[in-house]
């Protein structure tokens, strides 16, 4: 298998043009799409000042715009040498022939990329009156469908980050919102330079306002998408105060596929966030109606006070008792030897007291030290952890099953005349199956309790099931059971004789003080 990877490997290298690019491999990718990243951001939010509030003219924000037009333009070109995945019967694999990747690009984001990248600047005065200018250039915001490349650079970002994927989702929703209402604004001030000035315009009322002021409301950009970004705001949010509105036939009819489109994201916007909420917080609508159900039932049946506290004080407490079984859920939704880590990594703790369970994770050290695979040794731990239950115990309630492995998860407990905390074990000797030969530990809940439970039961279904596969697990079980059976066996026989023997010197000694008594009758 390792030798036609290799020559698979070569074939492909030797197949590979040297300035073919293969994004999961090649360093400059990494660096590219954050390039283009930004040169996105700057079309989402400048591309659309530019065509609604400002003149085109020769300025340091012109020459910003061709960089990010250069950027786009030789980001096209590397498009025609980037490989792609294809699916194939063996799999994904990556695309190296150029003329498959020319005719893939052409069929997909050709199209999109392929926009007014750079324009013919015949002087200042031709720009001013060259309006149609502003419209080609809106069509820059085409190029936000790139935003679906950046897929990769997410994924690796939430490979690297613990995200919350729930705040996230309302984070991404306000910014869409405040996105959408930027481009909406720049449209509506854009319908400014649409019209002429001998007309009436959505504006005139507003800076009617403020010449009382002496400010010259048209003249400024800032207090233009001022205005034109309360008017969008609130006709998106529909809350719709009416002081502003279309005053001409174009104004109409801009107005109009705001109307529609505020609409539309704000209808969508509103059912994802209300799906989003009722997610966050489903496991505590579940807990509400867990209790309305218990306080129904209790006093349906006429429960005393007392009991109802403690029926509710344990409920109350038992609230993140699902928390286990979620994460068993998870645990089953890994590939196996995800499981086998993992698994290892959450029982360590109590692993390491458990004499034939740390046993057995020095086999594996010792294994992993010579390079041995030990991914079979570590399955076991995760058979066994998955046959680990979940169980709750009231305050003040006694337990203590026999051949019952438990472990300590949460509150305190009394074992005979100890104190257990947090990772406490006991019930080590659960393996035997002589239960004449096992300890019983009575427990007593001094504070509400969550334990983890392994019975002798699913253990050795699991020692058995492994037999043939992890020999070690069995052996070390054994030599325990045979150690510790054969050591209580001992006590457990003395004890028995010593007791005869007692018996057997009180019997004399009674018989010789019947004798004395007899003799001295006699006499």
């Amino acid at each position: 298998m390792m030798i036609m990877r290799a020559e698979k490997t070569r074939k492909f290298t030797a197949e590979k043009r040297w300035y073919v690019i293969n994004p999961e491999s090649n360093r400059f990718v990494m660096f590219w799409q954050m390039m283009t990243t930004i040169a996105m951001v700057f079309v989402a939010l400048i591309t659309p000042l530019q065509v609604g509030l400002f003149e085109i003219q020769l300025d340091m924000l012109l020459a910003v715009s061709l960089c990010v037009d250069s950027i786009f333009l030789l980001d096209m070109i590397l498009q025609f040498f980037t490989m792609y995945p294809k699916k194939t019967a063996r799999g994904v694999q990556w695309e190296h022939s150029l003329r498959k990747i020319s005719r893939h690009y052409m069929k997909t984001w050709f199209l999109l990329d392929f926009d007014i990248i750079s324009l013919a600047i015949p002087g200042a005065d031709n720009l001013k009156e060259f309006k149609g200018i502003k419209i080609i250039r809106a069509l820059r915001l085409l190029k936000l469908m790139r935003i679906f490349r950046t897929s990769k650079v997410i994924h690796k970002l939430e490979i690297a980050l613990s995200i919350p994927y729930q705040q996230m989702a309302l984070i991404k929703f306000l910014l869409v919102l405040m996105l959408v209402c930027h481009w909406l604004s720049s449209l509506w001030a854009m319908t400014l330079g649409m019209v002429d000035t001998t007309y009436p315009q959505w504006i005139d009322g507003i800076a009617a306002s403020d010449a009382e002021f002496g400010i010259n409301t048209k003249t400024s950009p800032f207090r233009i998408y001022l205005a034109a970004f309360y008017f969008c705001s609130y006709t998106m949010t529909s809350v719709g105060y009416g002081d502003i509105g279309p005053k001409n036939i174009v104004e109409r009819g801009f107005c109009i596929a705001i109307v529609l489109i505020a609409g539309l994201c704000w209808a969508y916007i509103l059912g994802e966030v209300g799906v989003i909420v009722t997610d966050i917080n489903s496991e505590n609508q579940g807990f509400r109606k867990k209790m309305n159900s218990l306080n129904r039932m209790m006093q349906e049946r006429g429960l005393p006070q007392h009991l109802r506290r403690r029926l509710r004080s344990f409920f109350l407490q038992n609230k993140h008792q699902a928390q286990f079984v979620r994460h068993q859920k998870l645990l089953d939704s890994m590939s196996p030897q995800l499981q086998a880590e993992v698994s290892t990594a959450l029982n360590l703790q109590w692993l390491n007291r458990v004499w034939f369970f740390r046993q057995f994770m020095r086999v594996i050290e010792s294994k992993e030290k010579s390079g041995i695979n030990t991914d079979l040794h570590r399955a076991c731990i995760s058979d066994i952890s998955h046959q680990i239950e979940s169980r709750a115990f009231a305050q003040e309630e006694m337990f203590g099953d026999v051949q019952v492995l438990y472990i300590l998860s949460k509150g305190l407990v009394a074992l005979n005349s100890k104190i257990g905390l947090y990772g406490a074990v006991w019930g080590e000797d659960f393996v035997l199956s002589d239960a004449s030969l096992i300890r019983r530990v009575s427990a007593f809940a001094l504070t509400y309790l969550e334990v983890l439970c392994l019975t002798h039961s699913k253990f050795m279904e699991v020692v058995e099931r492994r037999r043939s596969t992890c020999p070690q697990l069995a052996q070390i079980v054994r030599q325990y059971c045979v150690r510790v059976a054969t050591r209580r066996g001992i006590l457990s026989e003395a004890h028995v004789r010593s007791g005869r023997q007692y018996k057997y010197a009180g019997y004399r000694e009674q018989q010789s003080h019947h004798a004395k008594i007899q003799l001295c009758a006699s006499c």
